[in-house]
Protein backbone atom coordinates (compact mmCIF):
# COMPACT_ATOMS: atom_id res chain seq x y z
CA UNK A 1 0.00 0.00 0.00
CA UNK A 2 1.32 3.44 -0.58
CA UNK A 3 -0.38 6.18 1.48
CA UNK A 4 0.02 9.74 0.23
CA UNK A 5 -0.81 12.78 1.69
CA UNK A 6 -0.92 16.37 0.58
CA UNK A 7 -0.53 19.04 2.72
CA UNK A 8 -0.93 22.82 3.04
CA UNK A 9 -0.31 25.40 5.63
CA UNK A 10 -1.68 29.32 5.67
CA UNK A 11 0.68 31.42 8.44
CA UNK A 12 0.52 35.01 10.38
CA UNK A 13 2.96 35.81 7.49
CA UNK A 14 6.86 35.29 7.01
CA UNK A 15 10.21 37.13 6.91
CA UNK A 16 11.40 39.03 3.91
CA UNK A 17 13.78 35.65 3.08
CA UNK A 18 10.97 33.48 3.68
CA UNK A 19 11.75 32.19 6.44
CA UNK A 20 9.23 31.93 9.81
CA UNK A 21 10.80 34.41 12.12
CA UNK A 22 8.68 35.26 14.73
CA UNK A 23 5.28 33.65 12.39
CA UNK A 24 3.46 30.70 13.43
CA UNK A 25 0.56 28.12 11.40
CA UNK A 26 -2.82 29.13 11.56
CA UNK A 27 -4.58 26.47 9.82
CA UNK A 28 -3.69 23.13 8.64
CA UNK A 29 -5.23 20.94 5.66
CA UNK A 30 -3.96 17.52 4.98
CA UNK A 31 -5.99 15.07 2.11
CA UNK A 32 -5.12 11.09 2.29
CA UNK A 33 -4.22 9.32 -1.14
CA UNK A 34 -3.75 5.57 -0.94
CA UNK A 35 -3.16 3.80 -4.00
CA UNK A 36 -3.81 6.73 -6.22
CA UNK A 37 -7.31 7.25 -4.51
CA UNK A 38 -7.94 10.19 -2.81
CA UNK A 39 -9.98 8.33 -0.18
CA UNK A 40 -11.91 11.00 1.36
CA UNK A 41 -10.38 11.03 4.43
CA UNK A 42 -9.38 14.68 5.42
CA UNK A 43 -7.69 16.70 8.57
CA UNK A 44 -7.98 20.40 8.78
CA UNK A 45 -7.09 22.51 11.64
CA UNK A 46 -7.58 26.26 12.23
CA UNK A 47 -5.09 27.60 15.09
CA UNK A 48 -4.52 30.23 17.81
CA UNK A 49 -1.07 31.59 16.81
CA UNK A 50 -1.03 33.70 20.09
CA UNK A 51 0.27 36.90 18.03
CA UNK A 52 -0.87 39.26 15.41
CA UNK A 53 -1.58 38.13 11.48
CA UNK A 54 0.35 40.32 8.99
CA UNK A 55 -2.27 42.45 6.70
CA UNK A 56 -0.47 41.10 3.82
CA UNK A 57 -0.91 37.90 4.59
CA UNK A 58 -4.36 37.83 5.76
CA UNK A 59 -5.16 39.62 2.51
CA UNK A 60 -3.95 35.95 1.11
CA UNK A 61 -5.67 33.81 3.20
CA UNK A 62 -9.07 36.16 4.65
CA UNK A 63 -8.31 34.59 8.09
CA UNK A 64 -8.33 37.76 10.75
CA UNK A 65 -6.91 37.43 14.88
CA UNK A 66 -10.74 37.23 15.94
CA UNK A 67 -11.82 33.76 13.79
CA UNK A 68 -8.69 31.88 15.85
CA UNK A 69 -9.51 33.59 19.38
CA UNK A 70 -11.51 30.24 20.24
CA UNK A 71 -9.38 27.78 18.31
CA UNK A 72 -6.92 25.05 19.79
CA UNK A 73 -3.28 25.99 19.73
CA UNK A 74 -1.08 24.42 17.93
CA UNK A 75 0.02 21.95 21.00
CA UNK A 76 -3.14 20.41 21.55
CA UNK A 77 -3.66 19.21 17.92
CA UNK A 78 -0.11 18.50 16.74
CA UNK A 79 -0.13 14.44 17.86
CA UNK A 80 -3.15 13.88 16.06
CA UNK A 81 -1.59 15.72 12.92
CA UNK A 82 1.52 14.05 13.81
CA UNK A 83 -0.56 10.51 13.78
CA UNK A 84 -2.31 11.54 10.17
CA UNK A 85 0.96 12.48 8.17
CA UNK A 86 3.70 9.81 9.62
CA UNK A 87 4.65 7.30 7.66
CA UNK A 88 2.79 8.64 4.41
CA UNK A 89 4.81 10.21 1.40
CA UNK A 90 4.02 13.93 1.74
CA UNK A 91 3.01 15.66 -0.95
CA UNK A 92 4.02 19.92 -0.30
CA UNK A 93 3.59 22.58 -3.44
CA UNK A 94 6.98 24.59 -2.20
CA UNK A 95 7.89 22.22 0.25
CA UNK A 96 10.57 24.12 1.93
CA UNK A 97 7.98 27.41 3.17
CA UNK A 98 5.68 24.48 4.89
CA UNK A 99 8.59 22.31 6.55
CA UNK A 100 10.22 25.33 8.11
CA UNK A 101 7.38 26.42 9.88
CA UNK A 102 6.06 22.75 11.05
CA UNK A 103 9.73 21.88 12.02
CA UNK A 104 9.33 25.75 14.15
CA UNK A 105 6.14 24.37 15.90
CA UNK A 106 7.92 20.46 16.31
CA UNK A 107 11.19 22.90 17.81
CA UNK A 108 8.85 24.70 20.24
CA UNK A 109 7.50 21.33 21.29
CA UNK A 110 10.83 20.23 22.38
CA UNK A 111 10.25 17.28 19.90
CA UNK A 112 13.52 15.28 18.74
CA UNK A 113 12.21 15.25 15.56
CA UNK A 114 11.26 17.37 12.17
CA UNK A 115 8.77 16.89 9.53
CA UNK A 116 11.68 15.07 7.10
CA UNK A 117 11.97 12.43 9.93
CA UNK A 118 8.24 11.29 10.22
CA UNK A 119 7.45 11.50 6.42
CA UNK A 120 9.15 11.58 2.99
CA UNK A 121 8.64 15.21 1.73
CA UNK A 122 7.84 15.60 -2.28
CA UNK A 123 7.89 18.94 -2.87
CA UNK A 124 5.59 18.99 -6.14
CA UNK A 125 6.90 22.55 -7.01
CA UNK A 126 9.85 21.10 -7.93
CA UNK A 127 8.17 17.93 -9.74
CA UNK A 128 5.86 20.06 -11.68
CA UNK A 129 9.06 21.85 -12.96
CA UNK A 130 10.32 18.85 -14.28
CA UNK A 131 7.33 17.56 -15.81
CA UNK A 132 5.80 20.57 -17.39
CA UNK A 133 9.21 22.51 -17.76
CA UNK A 134 7.51 25.49 -19.63
CA UNK A 135 4.55 26.40 -17.92
CA UNK A 136 3.81 28.07 -14.66
CA UNK A 137 4.01 25.71 -11.90
CA UNK A 138 1.77 27.46 -9.37
CA UNK A 139 -1.17 25.79 -8.14
CA UNK A 140 -3.82 28.13 -10.02
CA UNK A 141 -1.93 27.27 -13.09
CA UNK A 142 -1.56 23.83 -12.83
CA UNK A 143 -5.01 23.44 -12.19
CA UNK A 144 -5.52 24.92 -16.04
CA UNK A 145 -3.03 22.80 -17.47
CA UNK A 146 -4.78 19.92 -15.74
CA UNK A 147 -8.27 21.07 -16.33
CA UNK A 148 -9.13 20.70 -12.40
CA UNK A 149 -11.89 22.95 -11.53
CA UNK A 150 -10.71 25.67 -8.60
CA UNK A 151 -12.91 28.85 -9.49
CA UNK A 152 -13.66 28.30 -5.60
CA UNK A 153 -10.38 29.11 -5.22
CA UNK A 154 -10.76 32.86 -4.42
CA UNK A 155 -8.42 32.88 -1.53
CA UNK A 156 -6.32 30.64 -0.09
CA UNK A 157 -7.17 28.07 2.27
CA UNK A 158 -5.13 24.76 3.77
CA UNK A 159 -8.01 22.48 2.99
CA UNK A 160 -8.71 23.78 -0.16
CA UNK A 161 -5.19 23.80 -1.76
CA UNK A 162 -4.52 20.48 -0.39
CA UNK A 163 -7.57 19.25 -1.84
CA UNK A 164 -6.78 20.94 -5.41
CA UNK A 165 -2.63 19.77 -5.19
CA UNK A 166 -4.04 16.11 -4.55
CA UNK A 167 -5.87 16.29 -7.79
CA UNK A 168 -3.08 18.43 -9.46
CA UNK A 169 -0.61 15.38 -8.09
CA UNK A 170 -2.29 12.79 -9.88
CA UNK A 171 -3.25 14.62 -12.91
CA UNK A 172 0.58 15.59 -13.46
CA UNK A 173 1.80 11.76 -12.50
CA UNK A 174 -0.64 10.25 -14.71
CA UNK A 175 -3.89 10.04 -12.79
CA UNK A 176 -5.61 7.02 -10.19
CA UNK A 177 -3.87 3.81 -10.27
CA UNK A 178 -1.95 4.44 -13.53
CA UNK A 179 1.40 5.47 -11.93
CA UNK A 180 4.00 3.07 -13.81
CA UNK A 181 7.92 3.05 -12.46
CA UNK A 182 11.07 1.57 -14.05
CA UNK A 183 13.54 1.70 -11.31
CA UNK A 184 16.36 -0.38 -13.31
CA UNK A 185 16.89 2.73 -15.30
CA UNK A 186 16.00 5.00 -12.57
CA UNK A 187 13.60 6.93 -14.47
CA UNK A 188 9.89 7.31 -13.64
CA UNK A 189 7.76 6.49 -16.53
CA UNK A 190 4.05 8.22 -16.22
CA UNK A 191 1.24 7.19 -18.68
CA UNK A 192 -0.38 9.94 -20.73
CA UNK A 193 -3.47 8.96 -19.15
CA UNK A 194 -5.20 12.60 -17.80
CA UNK A 195 -6.60 12.64 -14.18
CA UNK A 196 -10.34 13.61 -14.22
CA UNK A 197 -12.24 13.96 -10.99
CA UNK A 198 -15.47 10.94 -10.31
CA UNK A 199 -18.54 11.84 -11.82
CA UNK A 200 -20.90 13.36 -9.40
CA UNK A 201 -17.80 14.02 -6.86
CA UNK A 202 -17.60 17.67 -6.11
CA UNK A 203 -15.23 19.40 -3.29
CA UNK A 204 -17.28 20.84 -0.74
CA UNK A 205 -18.29 24.08 -0.14
CA UNK A 206 -16.38 26.12 1.97
CA UNK A 207 -18.39 29.11 3.71
CA UNK A 208 -17.17 32.54 2.83
CA UNK A 209 -18.17 35.11 5.35
CA UNK A 210 -20.17 37.84 3.45
CA UNK A 211 -17.23 40.52 4.56
CA UNK A 212 -15.00 38.54 3.06
CA UNK A 213 -16.70 38.07 -0.17
CA UNK A 214 -17.41 41.33 -0.51
CA UNK A 215 -13.29 42.50 0.13
CA UNK A 216 -12.89 39.73 -2.30
CA UNK A 217 -15.36 41.67 -5.11
CA UNK A 218 -13.74 45.09 -4.32
CA UNK A 219 -10.25 43.18 -4.66
CA UNK A 220 -10.82 41.54 -7.76
CA UNK A 221 -12.43 45.29 -9.41
CA UNK A 222 -9.03 47.02 -8.51
CA UNK A 223 -6.92 43.90 -10.08
CA UNK A 224 -9.38 44.45 -13.45
CA UNK A 225 -8.91 47.88 -13.40
CA UNK A 226 -4.80 47.54 -14.26
CA UNK A 227 -5.62 44.53 -16.71
CA UNK A 228 -6.36 45.01 -20.53
CA UNK A 229 -8.50 42.39 -22.05
CA UNK A 230 -9.94 43.86 -25.33
CA UNK A 231 -9.53 46.85 -27.41
CA UNK A 232 -12.76 49.92 -27.38
CA UNK A 233 -12.39 50.17 -30.73
CA UNK A 234 -10.23 49.92 -34.54
CA UNK A 235 -7.86 53.01 -33.58
CA UNK A 236 -6.65 50.36 -30.84
CA UNK A 237 -5.75 53.40 -28.64
CA UNK A 238 -8.53 53.02 -26.27
CA UNK A 239 -9.09 49.63 -24.18
CA UNK A 240 -11.47 47.94 -21.85
CA UNK A 241 -10.24 46.86 -18.78
CA UNK A 242 -11.94 43.70 -17.15
CA UNK A 243 -11.74 40.77 -15.44
CA UNK A 244 -11.94 36.94 -16.94
CA UNK A 245 -14.33 35.95 -13.88
CA UNK A 246 -16.93 37.32 -15.65
CA UNK A 247 -18.49 40.49 -17.83
CA UNK A 248 -19.42 42.54 -14.88
CA UNK A 249 -16.27 43.50 -14.12
CA UNK A 250 -15.46 45.27 -17.67
CA UNK A 251 -14.88 49.17 -17.88
CA UNK A 252 -12.75 51.67 -19.58
CA UNK A 253 -8.76 51.69 -18.96
CA UNK A 254 -7.85 54.32 -17.61
CA UNK A 255 -4.35 55.78 -18.98
CA UNK A 256 -2.68 58.26 -16.81
CA UNK A 257 -2.36 61.72 -19.00
CA UNK A 258 1.14 63.27 -19.77
CA UNK A 259 0.45 66.21 -17.40
CA UNK A 260 -1.56 64.87 -15.19
CA UNK A 261 -0.64 64.37 -12.03
CA UNK A 262 0.13 61.17 -9.74
CA UNK A 263 -2.93 62.01 -7.21
CA UNK A 264 -5.05 63.07 -10.21
CA UNK A 265 -4.41 59.32 -11.69
CA UNK A 266 -5.27 57.75 -8.92
CA UNK A 267 -8.84 60.27 -7.54
CA UNK A 268 -10.05 59.07 -11.11
CA UNK A 269 -9.15 55.73 -10.29
CA UNK A 270 -10.49 55.96 -6.98
CA UNK A 271 -13.91 57.08 -8.67
CA UNK A 272 -14.15 54.44 -11.01
CA UNK A 273 -13.61 51.60 -8.39
CA UNK A 274 -16.66 53.35 -6.55
CA UNK A 275 -19.17 53.54 -9.67
CA UNK A 276 -18.11 49.86 -10.44
CA UNK A 277 -18.96 48.89 -6.85
CA UNK A 278 -22.13 50.60 -7.12
CA UNK A 279 -23.07 49.03 -9.81
CA UNK A 280 -22.29 45.40 -8.53
CA UNK A 281 -23.68 45.82 -4.72
CA UNK A 282 -26.31 47.04 -2.81
CA UNK A 283 -26.45 50.03 -0.90
CA UNK A 284 -26.45 47.40 2.32
CA UNK A 285 -23.76 45.86 0.79
CA UNK A 286 -20.92 49.08 0.14
CA UNK A 287 -22.12 49.88 4.33
CA UNK A 288 -21.06 46.33 4.80
CA UNK A 289 -17.91 46.91 2.61
CA UNK A 290 -16.88 50.24 4.18
CA UNK A 291 -17.09 48.74 7.47
CA UNK A 292 -14.51 46.31 6.96
CA UNK A 293 -11.96 48.69 5.02
CA UNK A 294 -12.52 50.69 8.43
CA UNK A 295 -11.79 47.97 10.66
CA UNK A 296 -8.65 46.66 8.14
CA UNK A 297 -7.40 49.99 8.49
CA UNK A 298 -7.48 50.39 12.33
CA UNK A 299 -5.58 46.76 11.88
CA UNK A 300 -3.33 48.13 10.09
CA UNK A 301 -2.24 51.00 12.18
CA UNK A 302 -2.29 48.69 15.24
CA UNK A 303 0.36 46.29 13.94
CA UNK A 304 2.12 49.56 12.41
CA UNK A 305 2.06 50.92 15.79
CA UNK A 306 3.05 47.28 17.62
CA UNK A 307 6.42 47.19 14.81
CA UNK A 308 7.50 50.98 15.68
CA UNK A 309 7.37 50.58 19.07
CA UNK A 310 10.09 47.54 18.82
CA UNK A 311 12.02 49.78 16.51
Amino acid sequence: MIRQVALDTETTGKNDDGTPGEHRIIEVGCVEIVDRHITGRELRFLINPDRPIDPEAQRVHGISSEMLADKPHFADIASELIDFIRGSELLIHNARFDTAFLDKEWTLLKLPERTADMCRVVDTVALARKINPNNQVNLDNLCRVYEIDNSRRTQHGALLDAQLLAEVYLAMTGGQASLQFEEASGNRQISTARWQRPQGARLPLMAVEPGRHLKHVETLVKLSQGHKIRAADESGENFIAGSYWGSEYDMPYLVKGKEEGKKEYAARLKEQLQQKLGQMLSAEELAALSEVNAAEKKEIKAWEDRVNQKV
